[in-house]
């Protein structure tokens, strides 16, 4: 038996037991300083956000005054103290346009004829101008005290009531174009930009006295875009013109013929019976007549004087320009589409 001292298991146990604590500290510390860095920089604190509003709905906007579209302008005028040359009329875009030679000077919106009464188109000139005009055609009927009956009427087409009187529209500031009674004048315009009369051309109120002081007889007017075409009016006019002054300088007036004064009455003096035997029997009643002196006046001669042949005014067709001639006495419907 050996004589020395064997330790314990528990006593050599122990340091193995410090080793492995050992190791287990410098492994520990040895990753505690890989995150040292880490540790060492501590974030800052963050700024607490300040609470959201609650939205509140917007409040409405103020109520302001609604804006009142202005009317489109009816007419232009800018020649103030100067003649109109010619006038250019479109049916289609409703618009008269004023010149002065190659110078627009002013343009209105006009109402021409509907589809039932076109305007025609073509070339014309001012025949006539009529400042207080009223048409024969188109207009009203009234009734005793001034009471209105009927409106929209046209002659022969709606009868008269009894008692009733009728009254042409008012037509003011009339410039004649045609004899069926076109023509330009004051009127209303319902729909700027849409025809509605009876064939005339309506220009503002406002426009037309102007218009009519600036504009002479025989003044071009032409007239574009839809409707009959009339071709050139105004030169199948005047050719017409022309040749009724020919004819009027050919044909030679008749001589007026003064009549003799009648020859006095003759007297006839009774011839004078032969005297016969007389007889015991008186005279009878026609032997006594006979025997009077009779007297017998004989009527003049008288002569036949040449009658001047009656005057016909020629009317004129719209298409085709060419002259009617009414028979005598019948009345003039020159007017016959005035509105």
């Amino acid at each position: 038996m050996s004589s020395s001292h064997t330790p314990p298991l528990r006593t050599l146990a122990r340091p193995r037991a410090a080793a492995l604590c050992c190791c287990a500290l410098a492994l520990t510390v040895l990753s505690g300083c890989s995150e040292w860095p880490r540790l060492a920089t501590r974030p800052e604190p963050q700024p607490t956000p300040p609470p959201r509003p609650v939205e509140q709905p917007a409040p409405p906007p103020p109520q302001s005054t609604p804006v009142i579209p202005k009317e489109p302008a009816l007419y232009a005028w800018n020649g103030d103290g100067r003649r109109v040359s010619h006038i250019v009329i479109d049916t289609d875009e409703q618009k008269a346009r004023f010149y002065d030679e190659a110078e627009e000077i002013g343009w209105a919106t006009v109402a021409t004829g509907v589809s039932r009464h076109p305007t025609p188109t073509g070339r014309f000139a001012v025949m006539e101008k009529v400042e207080n005009k009223r048409s024969n055609l188109y207009g009203r009927y009234f009734g005793a005290g001034g009471k209105l009956i009927q409106s929209n009427v046209k002659v022969g087409r709606d009868p008269a009531p009894d008692g009733a009187r009728f009254v042409g529209a008012k037509m003011p500031y009339f410039m004649r174009l045609t004899y069926d009674g076109i023509g330009l004048h004051a009127g209303p315009i319902p729909r700027p930009g849409r025809p509605a009369s009876h064939g005339c051309i309506r220009v503002p109120a406002e426009v037309a006295p102007l218009l009519f002081a600036k504009v002479g007889r025989g003044t071009p007017v032409i007239i574009i875009g839809s409707g009959p075409d009339y071709g050139d009016y105004a030169k199948r006019q005047q050719r017409l013109a022309a040749e009724r002054t020919a004819r009027a300088q050919r044909t030679p007036a008749p001589a007026q013929t003064v009549p003799e004064p009648p020859p006095p009455a003759a007297t006839v003096q009774p011839r004078r019976q032969p005297q016969s035997a007389p007889s015991s029997a008186a005279p009878q009643g026609d032997a006594a007549t006979a025997a009077q002196t009779t007297t017998i006046t004989e009527p003049a001669p008288t002569e036949d004087v040449p009658r001047p042949p009656e005057q016909t005014t020629p009317r004129l067709t719209p298409n085709s320009g060419m002259a009617q001639h009414p028979s005598p006495g019948a009345a003039n419907t020159a007017e016959a589409n005035e509105g």
